[in-house]
């Protein structure tokens, strides 16, 4: 017995195919039992021949049926079946269109715009000039354009503090495929993932829907706590050192060689998500923690996002010596287009990216130098901020006794967009109240007084409300 709708937006012969398939797999067809004839089913539905005769195809195709001639098609005998699970990660993902508020707190987007620079552009069109000049075009090797990869291993060693080839850098498409890249590159044997908590959650997403065992290490003024790493027990630590994502903390020198001892006695491995390092306000860039490496565990992430544009999609892999790529299962050819790779390469070389980094950090420094005296000409001690000294955003911890939702709510009913911490967190017992994340990378300079008194506005209502402490 099928059902079909002619008026459904799915062709007939997909109907058909799918629900006899469903049926074959519950049992309700047997094997060997033969299916209606196709003229039955013409006749009985009201089809044209053709319809039916594209729905056994594609069951035979993909060998739930077999067709006898002149006799025709019959339930094929297949293993017992259950659908996969699937596994989806216990996080919140924002919908791909959030309404616009009148003050969006957003994070990851970033001023000033780099379309508007004519470094940039003159670097784009360096870039144009030079794929101009070729007979043909063709795949980059598979790791990236090697004069990028080459531009990067001096900005690391000039940045970075780390002595690396090119050969050890590999080009992703942002940061997401750069995750799901490292997981062919690991070994198989290793499938624990000790994630900070509070921490990235797509990295946690993406690892948990590989399979991987996910194990939360919980993380304090001073960044994860290593000494909860369990000695001997093999897995990959994924830490954000330089500035700890959500709440900022920056690894100490002990807590980093306690990281790596604990790496190099399990042989493990440390996936160091470095986003934004050179954004720092009161001191110079943390060096970074594949510097101190001499065992080979630690992985480098690094990204153009914050200091570029999100919207280029474009990062990076730096490998240690002890893993290597294989070009013919890991990556076929690299996912960022040659015009993009070169044009930053371009951009690199002739000294604008260096200049932009400094123009970044100076105009971010302004922001977050305001808004930390705002909030203590304003607030006193009565609120905490996390992650000042760096970086394009902070959590703002008021005192209050509303859920997360409810306080979001608020303040989004006043036009504000704050955004939540709670995706961040593995253990939904362990997400503080009145805790929000606030974004100001993106926020115009000439109207960030005007943000942040709305911002009070509705702090000051809540409080009149009766909804803080």
């Amino acid at each position: 017995m099928l059902k079909l709708n002619k008026n459904d937006k799915e062709p007939v012969y997909l109907q058909i195919y799918r629900q006899l398939k469903e049926q074959i797999i519950a049992g309700e067809l047997s094997t060997d039992e033969r299916l209606p004839a196709t003229r039955a089913l013409c006749q009985e539905y009201h089809l044209s021949r053709n319809t039916v005769l594209n729905a056994y195809q594609q069951l035979e195709s993909e060998g739930f049926i077999r067709s006898k001639i002149g006799s025709g098609y019959y339930v094929e005998a297949i293993p017992e079946y259950s659908r996969p699970e699937t596994k989806t990660a216990p996080f919140f993902f924002p919908h791909e269109t959030d309404p616009a508020y009148a003050y969006d707190f957003r994070y990851g987007a970033l001023e000033p715009n780099l379309y508007k620079s004519a470094g940039f552009r003159k670097a784009l069109r360096e870039a144009v000039n030079e794929l101009q000049k070729k007979d043909n075009l063709y795949n980059e090797e598979p790791s990236g354009l090697l004069s990028l990869r080459q531009a990067i291993a001096v900005s690391l060693l000039e940045t970075r503090d780390m002595h690396v080839s090119p050969s050890q850098i590999l080009i992703t498409g942002g940061h997401h495929y750069s995750i799901s890249l490292l997981q062919k590159i690991l070994p198989s044997s290793v499938r624990t993932l000790f994630m900070e908590e509070p921490g990235h959650d797509d990295s946690v997403a993406t690892f948990y829907q590989a399979g991987y065992e996910i194990v939360p290490i919980r993380v304090d003024d001073n960044g994860m706590m290593t000494d909860k790493l369990p000695a001997g027990k093999t897995g990959i630590a994924y830490v954000t050192p330089s500035h700890q994502f959500p709440l900022g903390a920056i690894l100490p020198i002990a807590r980093r060689l306690q990281l790596l001892k604990w790496a190099d006695g399990c042989s493990g491995y440390i996936i160091e998500d470095d986003y934004d390092a050179h954004l720092r306000y009161k001191e110079q860039p943390i060096p970074s923690l594949y510097s101190l490496d001499r065992n080979g565990c630690v992985i480098y992430l690094g990204s153009f996002s914050k200091s570029l544009s999100p919207d280029l999609r474009i990062s990076y892999i730096v490998l240690p010596a002890s893993l290597h790529l294989s070009k013919d299962k890991d990556l076929i050819s690299s996912p960022a287009s040659t015009l993009i790779q070169l044009s930053i390469e371009r951009y690199i070389s002739l000294g604008f990216y260096k200049t932009r980094i400094a123009k970044i950090r100076n105009l971010l420094r302004k922001k977050h130098n305001r808004i930390v005296s705002f909030f203590h000409e304003h607030y006193g001690e009565r609120i905490r901020i996390f992650g000042i000294g760096g970086g394009t955003h902070f959590v703002l911890s008021l005192p209050v006794r509303m859920k997360q939702d409810e306080l979001l709510s608020f303040f989004r009913s006043e036009g504000i967009g704050v955004w939540p911490i709670e995706p961040y967190y593995l253990q939904k017992d362990e997400v503080p109240e009145g805790c929000i994340l606030i974004g100001y990378g993106g926020i115009p300079s000439e109207k960030l007084d005007e943000y942040l008194d709305a911002l009070k506005n509705v702090i000051d209502k809540l409080n009149r409300v009766g909804g803080t402490n």
